[in-house]
């Protein structure tokens, strides 16, 4: 019966010391950190996540345009530049051919 009641309050003694623990940390998070620092450098890292994104999508494409004709023989798919010359189309049945 002792050893039950000792194990009983062990354990209390214990969950209290571990919040005690947990409010200090938060106590001290809250005296030694500058909240707009914070968000400053999150603001940052999301920037440098986001610049380092669009760079390395850039350079892929431009990787994979070069490799395409190399792999399959043909021009990369993709919108084709404005001074193109565009293929002339094939009439579909029925319709009128200008003169």
């Amino acid at each position: 019966m002792r050893r039950r009641e000792t194990k009983k309050r062990r354990d209390l003694v214990v969950q209290q010391l571990h919040a005690l623990a947990d409010d200090l940390e938060e106590l001290w998070k809250a005296a030694t950190r500058d909240p707009a620092a914070e968000r400053r450098k999150q603001r940052g890292w999301m920037m440098l996540t986001g610049v380092i994104g669009a760079a390395s999508t850039m350079a892929s494409r431009k990787a994979l345009a070069k490799l395409w004709p190399i792999l399959t023989g043909e021009p990369p798919p993709g919108p084709r530049p404005p001074n193109a010359p565009s293929q002339p189309r094939e009439p579909v049945a029925g319709e009128r051919v200008p003169k």
